[in-house]
């Protein structure tokens, strides 16, 4: 069978400093899970509040697909003193590191047109055409170059600024197609905005949206497979 990839990244919502420390404990928790089914692993950042760790192996799409979402927390904090309980939420996002920006700057789509300079040069560059203005026929965008006095260079010039305002604009594209899916996978990181509630008092995990429960010894083991 094939290997899948996916890259999850767990952040600390409400809670304060209970809520960072939920980050690692659920990194710890996916860890062992990566272990016990024989998954490859590697933690790409380990940062208070934010953690996010590559995995791939046989099935690793389906064991961790129900991961994402806003994970509650209903525990006593290793930090609280008189032993009160908190709610506290983290968030999990199931990247396809696959989803890769795919820019290919194509020159078949641009008009390349030799106009004639203005301003400071001297004759040679009023008289000849070595203003280069090149047009991006799908989107409109227009640069200019008129830097130097020979044609080439300018050719060359208009064509690494076109390229980067392009490039720049699928950047953009895509950066706001990434908060996307992070968007619609944990919500806005409220603790009425769940997918899974663990009481850990109670020794319960409960998933809402495959209505499943299990241990949470059991998860705590990187069992998270009792939840699909």
């Amino acid at each position: 069978m094939k290997k899948e990839t996916i890259i999850l990244e767990i952040r600390a919502a409400e809670g304060g400093e209970d809520s960072k420390l939920l980050v690692k404990d659920l990194l710890n928790i996916y860890i062992k899970s990566s272990k016990i089914n024989n998954l490859e692993f590697k933690i790409l950042e380990d940062r208070e509040g934010f953690a996010s760790i590559w995995i791939e192996g046989i099935k690793a799409k389906n064991i961790f697909k129900n991961e994402s979402g806003c994970h509650r927390w209903v525990r006593i904090p290793p930090t609280e003193k008189r032993g009160r309980t908190q709610t506290s939420t983290i968030t999990v996002a199931l990247i396809n590191p696959n989803n890769n920006l795919n820019f290919n700057f194509n020159k078949s789509e641009i008009l390349k047109q030799y106009i004639c300079s203005s301003g400071k040069g001297g004759q040679n560059v009023n008289r000849r055409s070595t203003c280069v203005q090149l047009t991006h026929i799908p989107t409109g965008i227009q640069v200019k170059c008129q830097d130097e006095r020979e044609q080439k260079k300018n050719e060359e010039i208009a064509y690494k600024r076109l390229e980067e305002k392009l490039r720049l604009i699928e950047e953009g594209k895509f950066s706001q197609k990434v908060y996307e899916i992070r968007f619609n996978q944990i919500g806005n990181s409220e603790r009425s905005d769940k997918r899974r509630t663990y009481r850990v008092k109670d020794d319960i995990v409960v998933d809402h949206i495959t209505e499943k429960k299990c241990s949470f010894k059991d998860f705590q083991k990187g069992k998270i497979e009792l939840l699909s």
